[in-house]
């Protein structure tokens, strides 16, 4: 048997168990690597690499910079104010938190978007008397696709231009994107105001325990205007840094710089930073990008991508071979990382679609769109993978609504990219 086939049968297998929830998402994740460091295709170190790497460090910095927003009541005092604009609706704290998600996600990455926004969303809701299980999906899925707003907005976007340049194909321009980001972002809110609502998971499930932990709310918090206001600048300082994202200061080193000072500033406890690091999340982060490894070395993504190219003949209708793209991009991004989706197939698409004389423009956008479709399980993105713990949420709990919605985005695209890039 292939690599290739036994990588796609270990990720079936972990889907299984995902979907039934028979194991913790963090065990399958990491058994599922481990499978194929028994089988060969990825090497021992590949298995635990990812706990060095820079996703892992900028997803734990990010936990201990959002705790840190409630230790100076800071999350406290924005929540009051933005229930006054909001008010207690669930519709309207939704929307409030999707729209912030989604402009902000443009220019920064996802995952520092919900990771900011996750303290802000759980005061809110709890002032509000609204379900805070509820509120973390929309928030969370909003910040993935804003990404598509602007070519900066995710890091798979710089990635497919930077393919394309390589490939001697036209690139895309900074706002480019933008022209289908913007329906589909409209398009996303609007889907869970009205039937995507009803997907989401029924009542409260959030995990009061650790969001005891998280907030500090099982300790009296009182305000510090000194520590507040300090807390204030260095989140400033790092939506910048991040903003910008310099290759001298990398979003996760700027991020880590973040925490540390906010340690030795006093803004949190060095106690409480602990606490606020979720481990089954880092571990799950860590194991599906050891799958992810195992998906480009074993060729597995190739493989789906061959046979489905195999399937369209010589001659192919140009709208199916797009359709195909952003299916196969979407399915493939939620069980890899998104950047190393795009990193996967974008090389191998761009010069088959130009064998069909088709734009390349338009299958580039199309990558770039589905890359960032992360939503049918709560493991295809560390937007997703932060807010697992705090809303104590299931893989049906992502699968419900993100099918819908994953429906609706592929419809808007098929509209939209065709008319802005004629195939």
């Amino acid at each position: 048997m292939s690599p290739a086939v036994i990588t796609l049968l270990v990720l079936l297998v972990m889907v299984v168990f995902f979907v039934t929830e028979k194991l913790p998402a963090a065990l399958v994740a990491m058994l599922g690597g481990s499978v194929l460091v028994l089988c060969g295709i990825i090497d021992p170190a590949e298995l635990f690499s990812a706990f060095s790497g820079s996703t892992i460090v900028l997803v734990a910095a990010m936990m201990v910079v959002g705790s840190a927003l409630f230790h100076t009541g800071i999350a406290a005092k924005m929540a009051d104010v933005l229930v006054k604009f909001t008010g207690t609706s669930e519709n309207g704290i939704m929307i409030a938190f999707m729209l912030v998600a989604t402009i902000i996600s443009a220019v920064c990455s996802g995952v520092a978007v919900v990771a900011m926004l996750l303290p802000i969303v759980i005061s809110v809701s709890q002032r509000a008397g609204v379900s805070v299980s509820r509120q973390l999906i929309p928030m969370s899925f909003a910040a993935s696709f804003g990404c598509n707003l602007t070519l900066m907005g995710a890091a798979s976007n710089v990635v497919v231009n930077g393919a394309l340049e390589d490939l001697g194909v036209p690139t895309m321009t900074f706002f480019e994107l933008g022209k289908v980001g913007i329906p589909v972002s409209i398009a996303g809110i609007v889907f869970f105001l009205t039937i995507g609502k009803r997907f989401l998971t029924p009542g409260d499930t959030s995990d009061r325990e650790y969001l005891a932990e998280y907030t500090g709310s099982n300790k009296a918090v009182e305000f510090n205007a000194v520590k507040a206001g300090l807390c204030l600048v260095i989140l400033a300082v790092l939506l910048v840094a991040m903003a910008i994202d310099s290759d001298s200061f990398p979003m996760y080193l700027v991020a880590a710089f973040a925490a540390f000072v906010l340690v030795l500033t006093g803004c949190i406890s060095q106690s409480d930073a602990y606490k606020s690091i979720d481990l089954s999340t880092l571990f799950i982060v860590a194991g599906m990008s050891a799958v992810s490894t195992g998906m480009s070395k074993s060729g597995a993504g190739a493989l789906i991508a061959d046979t489905a190219v195999n399937l369209l003949g010589e001659h192919p209708n140009k709208l199916l071979v797009l359709f195909i793209i952003l299916v196969l991009v979407t399915l493939l991004t939620n069980a890899m990382m998104n950047t190393s989706c795009a990193m996967l197939v974008t090389p191998l698409f761009i010069p088959i679609v130009q064998a069909f004389g088709m734009n390349t423009t338009a299958v580039a956008i199309a990558i770039c769109v589905a890359a960032s479709a992360p939503f049918l399980t709560p493991v295809g993105s560390g937007t997703n993978t932060l807010i697992v713990r705090p809303g104590n949420l299931k893989f049906m709990d992502f699968f419900r609504p993100g099918l819908g919605l994953t429906v609706v985005i592929l419809i808007v695209s098929m509209i939209f990219i065709p008319i802005f890039w004629p195939l």
